[in-house]
């Protein structure tokens, strides 16, 4: 019984839709925007900042159950963006070139919350 729970909570998840991650949420000091772009594609736009740094960043990428993955390229660099769906929220780390698109005392790693 306890098996069959965990597998339809697997399928489940990995079957959400890309609407589930659509939506405007915030982190302190910052605000996302994630929207439909076509094609299954998502378009996730963040801009964060504090004293010392402004940070903007539009990436896309495809959902798949609940993590999202959306690429930003600027010259010959990408910045990953990592979304995962955490209940209502979304957590964020990024990996690759992201100093571009924040420089290098911010980052957009975090949790995000519905606003």
């Amino acid at each position: 019984m306890v098996r069959s729970a965990l597998v339809a909570a697997v399928v489940l998840t990995a079957l959400l839709p890309a609407h589930a991650f659509e939506g405007r949420y915030r982190t302190l000091g910052g605000s996302m925007t994630i929207r439909p772009a076509g094609a299954g594609v998502l378009k996730v736009d963040i801009e964060i900042g504090s004293r010392s740094c402004v940070g903007v960043i539009s990436a896309r990428g495809r959902p798949q159950g609940d993590r999202l993955v959306a690429e930003a390229k600027e010259y010959d660099d990408i910045c990953r963006l990592d979304i995962r769906r955490r209940g209502r929220a979304l957590t964020i780390t990024e990996t690759g070139s992201c100093a571009h698109f924040h420089g290098a005392n911010c980052n957009y790693t975090g949790d995000y919350t519905p606003r």
